[in-house]
């Protein structure tokens, strides 16, 4: 990459146009993790600035580049935008493109043919049950198991505290909707796990294997060791051989998935028994499992802020962002949301209206927010 790959990136334009906290933390993040691109990046600032302050250029630059920076940056200074579309070509990253679709004129359908998605649960925080002891845990806490002490560690960025644990207890760990955690087990393995999910697990490890049981989401990362790691979810059972892989087992779905990152993992349901290979997905239903190959950051990219979509149909977009943020959405059924699809990376601000315009400007739908939890979609 050279400076002009940056001049010309919709991403990089913005961020210096319209400065925020996320965007400086994304490209201090890229610069660190591609230090071979710093000098360009640097050359690139350097050039926005003199064009931004009408200096003479230092540096030769493309002169139709120059012009278009030019005309962009006097058109932008007249919004006054939150950043909620990230669009980033010459990086590859943080990218939201429709695979687009056209909406069909048709008139406005009546509330009998209304369709949800999504159900707005109690948002409490998250809750650990151990024994007869129920602690709450704030959100995005870290939970760390001591094998040696039987206590854990609470983990967060304004606090930290230890609490003990009863050896002889299973615990649960209950994450709502809206909320997340991490939790990192006795034998160091390390579990993310994604809003609406309970995961019960012991103080410690004990026995000839090593087992957990999950309702929910997660991405886990598990410690390598002579034992058996086994994780138990309402369709499956998957026997891990050193690995790291996502599981989704919600109760609403009829689909239970399985996406291995690296390492190998053994996939049993009523039925059927497989043995995965990295970047392949086991989808779970009805006692069957189905293998593919797929790109694992459709399915992962929760765990570092943003979600990823490759051709999914836009009612189950809709749903992942309403386990996210705790709400549900409305629509007429004439919009056919399952027969519409879209792929790219949503960045997951921490405010839902930034995420509702970029949904909105992808798809040329608006929105309507009714009250806290409800939202209408429509034409």
């Amino acid at each position: 990459m050279n400076y002009k790959d940056f001049l010309s990136d919709d991403l990089f334009v913005y961020w210096r146009i319209h400065p925020s906290k996320e965007l400086n933390t994304f490209w201090e993040s890229f610069i660190r993790e591609n230090g071979e691109h710093g000098k360009a990046f640097n050359e690139a600032i350097e050039i926005f600035e003199q064009i931004r302050n009408e200096q003479d250029l230092l540096l030769t630059a493309d002169a139709s580049l120059l012009q278009a920076l030019k005309s962009r940056i006097k058109k932008e200074k007249k919004r006054k935008l939150r950043i909620v579309f990230i669009s980033a070509a010459a990086v590859l990253l943080l990218t939201f493109i429709s695979t687009l679709f056209m909406l069909y004129e048709k008139p406005e359908d009546t509330l009998q043919q209304l369709s949800i998605i999504g159900e707005v649960k109690d948002n409490s925080n998250i809750q650990l049950f151990t024994g007869n002891d129920v602690l709450e845990i704030d959100n995005n806490s870290t939970l760390s198991l001591s094998e040696k002490k039987h206590s854990a560690v609470i983990q967060h960025p304004l606090a930290k505290k230890e609490i003990d644990l009863n050896d002889s207890q299973v615990n649960t760990l209950v994450v709502p909707y809206g909320k997340r955690s991490t939790l990192i087990l006795a034998d160091g393995t390390k579990v993310h796990l994604n809003s609406g999910t309970k995961m019960k697990f012991p103080t410690s490890f004990s026995g000839k294997r090593r087992e957990i049981r999950i309702e929910g989401e997660i991405f886990i990362d598990v410690a390598k060791n002579k034992t058996p790691f086994v994780i138990q979810t309402p369709q499956s059972q998957i026997t891990v051989y050193g690995t790291s892989f996502n599981v989704s087992s919600y109760s609403e779905d009829a689909r239970e998935s399985v996406v291995l990152v690296n390492g190998s993992v053994e996939v049993k349901s009523e039925n059927s028994t497989l043995r995965l290979n990295p970047s392949e997905i086991a989808e779970i239903e009805n006692g069957a499992i189905l293998r593919k190959k797929v790109d694992v950051s459709d399915y992962i990219g929760w765990t570092n802020g943003y979600m990823q979509f490759n051709k999914s149909p836009l009612n189950e977009v809709l749903k992942k962002i309403g386990r996210y943020y705790n709400v549900e959405f409305q629509y007429a059924r004439d919009l056919d949301m399952n027969n519409q699809t879209c792929s790219g990376k949503l960045f997951l601000s921490e405010n839902l209206d930034d995420v509702l315009e970029a949904f909105s400007k992808m798809t040329y739908l608006q929105y309507d927010k009714q009250g806290d939890t409800t939202i209408s979609i429509r034409k």
